[in-house]
Formats: structure tokens, C-alpha cells, sequence
């Protein structure tokens, strides 16, 4: 096979039958990408982001119009899904008309011209493409070296993870909503998902250390599941993974699904309590556990769901690109373009699109609470907030 499988794939590089394994049989034999490294590419990694960081606070402090480039593409392969999630809407119904192969590697290149310092690859679940580690590949070729997937790891078997890890991918995110088989799998409405998902962990977190790979469990919290957040908790230390607290909701597009505003309505008591449980837990080992500051966002997000006072840092750094091409920088609004009619050059010059923008970093939107520890982590009063609470002068209860 030639070094570059996308060169000859052709017609067969489409996005074939749903969960087709046709995807690892076009890389067989291709050999690993060749990621940038070294002292010099992690320095200029860090100035690309310190320059971001420092124009987002100058946009709040000095200069409010400041239109800030995104840093993060967010491409949805496909919205459709294996899983039937009761959060979600995905699932729901069949996305039909998604974006070609062809179609997908022009979207990356474009996304290379402009200077796109990671591509998310998410769905839907993303590995349902056949062609998704071609687009990976393809990434890395367009020149972005920062390759994150999002993932329910049902179809993460050793062929396939291979294949994701032989394209470059060193980050993921891997959903996890239950502790036990009994309660992840009714969530997820698959029997033995949970099984499969943890099995599916356990083989990354084998291979982290020899590829300097980030692993995430994402558990998206809500009324059903909340008693069990210090067991997931110490479900992620025991597997050696990092815990990510995701916010139920139904103002996004990925939760605009029947009943999510149930599941999104969480008694007070048992917050608190869980909470504590929370925090005790992250005293005594908090290298793989959310940080107080997000402890103390996610206390106030069920009943105070924009918090005003953090300006959205996430809508800033991502642009998401969608199954069907639409294009868009908010979890919460639906987009207003489309890349099978402007170039994403055009979209993001565009009036529209920076007003928007600046309406969605000052929160002017429904609010969702959607990568909260981004726009926590920016800012030197949350580092000042944590360190305190290392130091024993804060608890969540004094807030």
C-alpha cells in the first residue's frame, strides 16, 4: 500500500456501511504518521496558546469588537450513533447526507490554511466511519499534529484502536454514564456497553505511557446518576485515567432529546452531598479528579446555568464542523453556514459570524455550561482559588 492510503483509496474511502470495518482494511500495512516533536514544536505550541489566552483577555478588559481566531476544530464525522443514550438526541433519528470523504478532506485542509491547532474528531460515535483514521491521517498531512477523539469505544476493538492510534490520535474522551454495568448500560441502551467501554479503557491506559497518551472518562451527570459520581470517581483513579464531569442539558444540539430537562434536574441535598463526597475524595489524591474550581462551577450550574460573571472561552477556540457541513461556533445555537457553499475562509471573515461570536464569549445565549473547565483554567483567579483550597483556606461549602 502506498505510505499515503488517502492517495489511492479513491472510491472505496467513502463513508461506507455504518460500523464497516473497511476502514482498517484500507490501512493495513500503511505505516505509523510521523508526529512533530521536540523542545521546539512543544515552544511553539505554548506561544500559539498563551497568544490566544492573552487576546481573550484583552477582548474582556480592553477592546470588547477583538475577533479571536479559533484554535480547535470540532468535526462531526457523523451524528449518527450505536448507542441509545437517554441524554441524547443523536440516536433518535438517521443523518443522512453527510459530508463525502472528499468532501471531509477538503473541510481539513481548509482548516489547515487557517491555522487549526487540533481537530476533535465526535459524533455521533465517529468510528461508525469507516473512513474516519483516513481523515485522521489526512489532519496530520494538512499540518495539525493535536488529534483528540471523542468516543463510546463499543467499536475501539485492537484493530481499530491501532489504526486511530497509527493516525496520530493521542488524546481521547471515552463516555462512561454509571459505575455499574446495570445503570451505564440503561443509560446507554446496550447490555454489556459498560463491560466493552471499560475493557476499551483499560487497553489505552496499557498503551498511555509509551505514547504519551490522554485519556479521559466522561460522565455526563444528571439526576439518575448523580449518587453514583464518587464511585465513577473511583472507577477513573483505579483505571488511571483522568475524570471529566460532563452537565446534562437540553439547550444543546447533541441534548435537545425528550425528557433531558428531567434528567437535568438534580435534588439540591444530594448535590451537596455528593459534592463533599467529591472533594474529599480529590483531597487525598487529585491527580486524576475534577479540580475545586470545577467542583464549585458544577454545584452552581443545575440552578445557575449561564454564571455571567466566565466569559465563554470555549466558543472563542472552537469552530464546529458538522455531519452535513454546517458551520458554527456554539454548542448551544444552531449554525447560520455551510461549507458546500462558502469557504470556511469566507465563514469565519464574515459579519455574521464574528457578531455572533463576540455574542456568544460575553454568554448573550441559552447557556449550556459545555467545557466549563476551559473557561475556568484561563483565568489567574481560578489558580488562585485552587491553590487556596490546597492549602486547606477553602472548602466547597464556604464556596
Amino acid at each position: 500500500m502506498s505510505p499515503d492510503p488517502l492517495a489511492d483509496a479513491g472510491d472505496r474511502a467513502v463513508p461506507v456501511q455504518l460500523g464497516s470495518r473497511r476502514s482498517a482494511d484500507l490501512l493495513d500495512g500503511a505505516p505509523p504518521v510521523v508526529l512533530p516533536a521536540g523542545p521546539v514544536h512543544r515552544a511553539r505550541q505554548r506561544a500559539r496558546l498563551a497568544w490566544f489566552f492573552g487576546q481573550l483577555a484583552v477582548k474582556e478588559h480592553v477592546a470588547p469588537r477583538l475577533h479571536v481566531a479559533p484554535l480547535v476544530a470540532e468535526l462531526f464525522v457523523t451524528e449518527n450513533c450505536n448507542l441509545k443514550c437517554v441524554s441524547c438526541n443523536c440516536w433518535r433519528e438517521t443523518t443522512r447526507d453527510e459530508l463525502s470523504t472528499e468532501e471531509w478532506c477538503d473541510v481539513i485542509d481548509q482548516l489547515g490554511e487557517a491555522g487549526i491547532l487540533k481537530v476533535n474528531f465526535t459524533g455521533g460515535e465517529p468510528l461508525l466511519r469507516a473512513d474516519t483514521p483516513l481523515l485522521m491521517r489526512r489532519a496530520v498531512a494538512a499540518g495539525v499534529s493535536d488529534l483528540h477523539l471523542n468516543t463510546n469505544a463499543i467499536l475501539l476493538d485492537e484493530r481499530r484502536r491501532d489504526a486511530v492510534l497509527d493516525a496520530g490520535v493521542r488524546s481521547f474522551n471515552i463516555s462512561v454514564d454509571g459505575a455499574t454495568p446495570e445503570l451505564h448500560d440503561r443509560l446507554r441502551g446496550q447490555q454489556g456497553a459498560f463491560e466493552t467501554t471499560v475493557e476499551r479503557i483499560r487497553g489505552l491506559a496499557s498503551s498511555s505511557d509509551d505514547l504519551d497518551l490522554r485519556v479521559r472518562l466522561n460522565f455526563t451527570v444528571m439526576c439518575d446518576n448523580l449518587h453514583q459520581v464518587p464511585d465513577i470517581a473511583r472507577l477513573a483513579t483505579e483505571l488511571g485515567v483522568q475524570l471529566y464531569l460532563n452537565l446534562a442539558t437540553d439547550t444543546t444540539f447533541l441534548f435537545r432529546a425528550p425528557g433531558v430537562d428531567e434528567l437535568a434536574t438534580v435534588d439540591p441535598t444530594e448535590l451537596r452531598r455528593v459534592m463533599r463526597s467529591l472533594e474529599e475524595l480529590a483531597r487525598v489524591d487529585r491527580r486524576r479528579l475534577p479540580r475545586y474550581s470545577d467542583l464549585r462551577y458544577l454545584r452552581r450550574h443545575f440552578t445557575e446555568r449561564i454564571q455571567q460573571e466566565l466569559p465563554c472561552a470555549e466558543s472563542q477556540l472552537k469552530l464546529m464542523v458538522h455531519s452535513r457541513g454546517e458551520i458554527g461556533g456554539c454548542w448551544g445555537e444552531d449554525p447560520h453556514d455551510n461549507v458546500r457553499d462558502l469557504p470556511i475562509a469566507e465563514v469565519l471573515a464574515s459579519r455574521r459570524y464574528r457578531d455572533d461570536h463576540e455574542r456568544f464569549y460575553r454568554k448573550d445565549c441559552v447557556g449550556c455550561g459545555s467545557n466549563y473547565s476551559l473557561n475556568l483554567r484561563w483565568r489567574p483567579s481560578t489558580y488562585w482559588a485552587d491553590l487556596q483550597w490546597r492549602r486547606g483556606r477553602r472548602t466547597l461549602e464556604e464556596g
